[in-house]
C-alpha cells in the first residue's frame, strides 16, 4: 500500500474511488464530532486534519479515541 501511496505522490494523480473514500473518511469523523459538544473547534478541526493526512490509520486511531472519551463519560 506504501507504494501505491508512492506513485499517487509522484504522479499527482489518484484515483476517483480513493479521493472519494478520503472524502467520507473525513466527513464521518466530522459528523462524529459535531455530536461532541464540549469540544473546541479548534480540536475538531485537528481531528479531521489528521484524517485527511493520515487517512485509514488516522481514522482508526480517532475511532479508538473516541470510543475510549466516551467510554469515560459514560463511567465518569
Amino acid at each position: 500500500m506504501a507504494t501505491a501511496m508512492i506513485v499517487f505522490v509522484f504522479t499527482g494523480q489518484a484515483p476517483l474511488i480513493l479521493v472519494l473514500a478520503l472524502l467520507v473518511m473525513c466527513y464521518l469523523a466530522g459528523y462524529e464530532l459535531w455530536k461532541e459538544q464540549d469540544l473546541p473547534f479548534l480540536f475538531k478541526a485537528w481531528w479531521v486534519l489528521l484524517v485527511f493526512l493520515l487517512n485509514v490509520v488516522g481514522f482508526g486511531v480517532f475511532w479508538i479515541w473516541l470510543a475510549t472519551r466516551r467510554h469515560r463519560h459514560r463511567h465518569a
